[in-house]
């Protein structure tokens, strides 16, 4: 894949593609395959995707705004606005909310295509009927070289109930 979109603008929570979970910045099919590009946010201490670990992707998340605390392999860290983490392929790696403000995350995929990963599971989520099923979630994420390694992380700050308390397992990002 060579070809690259003509230059675009997108305000505020506009989204190259609207099939996915998360709203899109930039696709595989606008950067050539260089790159994806999304951006998310997580409410007052809410934790994000299942520990999981791409095989082909390297992953990197500017935090915008709030602090971001993240699992990398067995080490836990915390980095605030203007923090950058750096996730190569064959980290396994979950996030949440290290606060009680949300916490705004741009979030690069190298190469691009992991839309097609967030698309798949939009899918799933909107048809399944109740909770869904984490070993259908595990299946897609293995499909998109993504698979589940063990549970989503809480910060180690977050109380233990209240806002943010988890009551299910979100799917990879």
């Amino acid at each position: 894949m060579t070809d690259r979109a003509a230059s675009y603008v997108l305000a505020t929570g506009e989204s190259r593609r609207d099939d996915a979970i998360l709203p899109f910045k930039a696709l595989a099919n606008d950067t050539g395959g260089l790159l994806s590009a999304c951006e998310f946010t997580l409410g007052p201490w809410e934790s994000g995707p299942v520990l999981h670990r791409h095989t082909e992707v390297d992953e990197a998340f500017y935090v915008v705004a709030g602090k971001l605390e993240a699992q990398l392999d067995d080490q836990r860290v915390q980095t605030e606005a203007g923090g950058f983490l750096w996730v190569p392929r064959g980290t396994a790696h979950s996030f949440a909310n290290a606060g009680p403000e949300p916490v705004q995350v741009l979030a690069l995929a190298l190469p691009g295509g992991v839309e097609e990963l967030f698309a798949e599971q939009a899918a799933y989520l909107s048809a399944v009927q109740g909770p869904p099923d984490p070993n259908v979630l595990d299946e897609i994420g293995t499909r998109h070289g993504a698979p589940t390694v063990g549970p989503p992380i809480r910060s180690k700050d977050a109380p233990s109930d209240g806002p943010g308390a988890m009551a299910s397992s979100p799917p990879q990002a």
